[in-house]
């Protein structure tokens, strides 16, 4: 494999410019090699500090230090010494979250004592074109040329534009490769159907205007993000027959949320200090006798019955992680979020295909367009998420339909005047649908 040398850069930097005669070696003096050298540091750091080069990237604890300097920050951290841009900074390298902190002067603040610290880093080794991936050398010597092109090669306005958006698509390039390295997380196998999926309905909806096979990889990653959000968000629009549960709730004997306050109870306040929490002055907290501690796996209800034969649902009422009601037992049918529910492998076809719209709408606005002579720009986001909202509405009223098609039709009750009229024969009636 062939080396890259600064040499080599050099070269062909020259090239761009369109200089005929390349450099020798680095030691004739001359004044294509000291415009070269003269720009070449400060190539390099600013491409470096261009994006989250992985070749450049360093990991450091910070040890902080109590200070008062930068309220309401409470401790400095001294940042290392080839420090030239900021990743992250976290508590934990494999945290979701940074940690709260703001990058003054030649320091960081913070409210921890210690943190991770990841960042690129301007050391030595780093200017050396030994050590560059390929697009990494691309990008320096398009912005070395950019550069050095009016001195050496008289370089007008259009030479120089041109130039600026080679560089601008060269760097943007190269970010996407350096994303593949980011993006770079186990994605469960079973997931990768659906997001298949998903990939499909924006390049159906984005046809013509989004490099979608570009994008797969970061587009996964996105998708991985939003997995759990999007799946519960998907359960509770319906009473899905895979995801539902019952289950009798016995005892009741959970307390009203709020009751065991002694100043504020329910939006009333209590009289003078010596009143007892319990007087009879006090409002009665709950129409209800009994509570019952909800599944943990509870997503939303189905319905609440003091007998699952009866027709309606007895008087209810959710608080917080509880159901109350007036009867020592009841049987509730609810949709869950247990594993099985949250599991692909269990989804029916159509669950899946509104589970697949809707990542898609979670990940749309991150789409961007091919590159331009202008750079990089984003493309019509809202548009974009409108037409596969769209998709997603139909992909989930589809969805829903096709369930509900899976339970046994029930008629409506007769009512009061109804009965009336059939007499006797309408009791018995109603009796077959109970």
């Amino acid at each position: 494999m062939a080396t890259t040398s600064k040499l080599t850069v050099y070269n062909e930097v020259l090239r761009e410019i369109g200089v005929k005669l390349p450099l020798a070696n680095l030691t004739t003096a001359n004044t294509r090699l000291t415009t070269l050298n003269d720009a070449f540091d400060h190539a390099v750091e600013w491409t470096l500090s261009r994006a989250s080069w992985t070749f450049a990237k360093r990991r450091a604890t910070l040890t902080g230090t109590s200070s008062t300097a930068f309220l309401p920050y409470t401790f400095v951290y001294t940042r290392p010494s080839d420090w030239l841009r900021t990743i992250w900074i976290k508590t934990n390298a494999d945290d979701e979250a940074e940690i709260d902190y703001a990058e003054i002067g030649a320091s960081n603040y913070g409210f921890l004592s210690s943190a991770l610290m990841e960042y690129v880093s301007d050391h030595a080794d780093n200017y050396d074109p030994v050590n560059w991936p390929p697009h990494f050398t691309r990008v320096v010597t398009l912005y070395l040329a950019y550069q050095v092109a009016p001195g050496l090669a008289r370089a007008g306005d259009d030479q120089q534009g041109k130039l600026w958006s080679q560089y601008q698509a060269a760097l943007s390039e190269a970010e996407q490769h350096e994303d593949r390295f980011l993006v770079n997380a186990q994605i469960n196998v079973n997931r990768h159907p659906t997001m298949r999926r998903a990939i499909q309905f924006m390049g159906q909806v984005l046809a013509g205007s989004v490099p979608i096979n570009n994008q797969t990889a970061k587009l996964r990653w996105e998708m991985n993000r939003s997995w759990d959000h999007a799946v519960q968000y998907v359960l509770e629009q319906g009473a899905w027959n895979y995801a539902t549960r019952r289950v009798r709730l016995t005892g009741g004997t959970e307390p009203i949320p709020g009751d065991t306050q002694d100043d504020i109870i329910e939006g009333y306040s209590v009289g003078p200090a010596t009143e007892p929490a319990d007087s009879d002055t006090l409002p009665e907290m709950s129409e209800y006798d009994y509570g019952f501690v909800l599944p943990t796996d509870f997503l939303h209800k189905i319905w609440c019955k003091a007998d699952a034969n009866h027709e309606y649902e007895c008087d209810h009422q959710f608080l917080r992680d509880a159901v109350y009601a007036n009867h020592e037992n009841i049987i509730l049918e609810y949709v869950s979020n247990d594993s099985d529910a949250v599991n692909p492998d269990n989804w029916p076809a159509s669950f899946m295909e509104a589970v697949a719209a809707y990542l898609a709408v979670t990940v749309v606005p991150e789409l961007m367009i091919e590159e331009t002579g202008k750079g990089r720009q984003k493309i019509n986001a809202s548009g974009a998420k409108d037409s596969l909202e769209r998709l997603y509405r139909d992909k989930l009223s589809n969805a829903k339909v096709r369930d509900a098609l899976q339970q046994q039709p029930k008629r409506t009750p007769l009512g009061a005047f109804a009965q009336a009229r059939f007499g006797s024969r309408s009791s018995r009636q109603h009796g077959r649908y109970h």
